[in-house]
């Protein structure tokens, strides 16, 4: 009985639960504020179905990448290592696999395109954590795209061409990419040791620091342009505010050299994603 409670609570602690319960909140506010959905209309079984695919999918991600992962974390975070310690490896292949499946299953059951949506999200994740997570920037792209696609998802659902929709997703892109980024630089002695090739290892920590400033410039680039094209205030306002936070984060990514200031800035990242999210709840889409 012991050995059960111990690889269900592995289970809830591998799959991130805080994280699924705002992938939730995200998709939740994305149809209610960003596309103006009824809440009456919103609380369907088929949009319950999006969140809960979605949310297994990203759990089975999180489950396939400790995995993979394990033995880089034994150097990096050894205190976190869940998978192969309070929860087996078999389970977790197996957990990985039925999570999938059935999420697959469900979305196909209220749309064709959601469930090919999620067998290419799943399948990107396995071979983020197989292969890409070791690579050069293509991982940090596959998970920020991922991360993107939390939100264009519902429109997707929905069937709406949303611009405002567009501008959070691109948000979300970026400041995730960067996330990955400094988290790679956080790694960078276990990945390192086992022969990943992230480029704080190729490049150094200097030149991932500038190739971060470069994505943030050209990101708030990209931003600015569509800013411009909207109708909503509420949104130009959220970004103009946000502007010297971004700065100051990006500053805090300049002092940085230790692995505990990395981490800092990490949650930095964190709170930003935080703030965007709280934001869409001023937005009428």
């Amino acid at each position: 009985m012991n050995e059960v409670v111990t690889n269900i609570l592995g289970f809830i602690k591998v799959s991130r639960v805080p994280n699924l319960f705002i992938i939730a909140i995200v998709q939740i506010m994305t149809g209610l504020f960003l596309l103006s959905y009824p809440l009456s209309q919103l609380i369907s079984v088929e949009f319950v179905i999006l969140i809960l695919t979605t949310q297994m999918v990203a759990a089975a991600g999180y489950i396939i990448n400790d995995y993979y992962d394990q033995k880089i974390d034994m150097i990096n975070r050894p205190d976190k290592v869940i998978v192969g310690i309070t929860f087996k490896r078999r389970l977790a292949l197996i957990s990985h696999t039925m999570l999938n499946v059935i999420a697959i299953f469900l979305a196909y059951l209220i749309d064709p395109l959601i469930a090919l949506i999620h067998l290419g999200s799943s399948a990107l994740l396995w071979y983020y954590s197989n292969h890409l997570r070791r690579l050069p920037l293509l991982g940090n792209l596959a998970i920020a795209s991922l991360g993107g696609m939390i939100l264009l998802i519902v429109s997707i659902f929905f069937r709406i061409s949303s611009q405002v929709v567009m501008i959070y997703a691109l948000f979300a892109f970026l400041i995730i990419l960067i996330r990955e980024i400094i988290k790679d630089i956080e790694d960078v002695k276990g990945e390192a040791a086992y022969g990943c090739s992230t480029i704080p290892v190729i490049w150094g920590i200097r030149s991932t620091k500038n190739l971060i400033y470069l994505i943030s410039f050209v990101g708030m680039a990209l931003l600015t342009f569509f800013l411009m094209e909207i109708a909503q205030k509420e949104v130009r306002i959220f970004f103009v505010l946000l502007s010297p936070v971004f700065l100051w984060f990006l500053y805090q990514i300049h002092l940085a050299d230790t692995q505990k200031h990395f981490k800092t800035v990490h949650n930095i990242s964190n709170w930003i994603i935080l703030c965007g999210v709280l934001s869409i709840a001023f937005i009428n889409g």
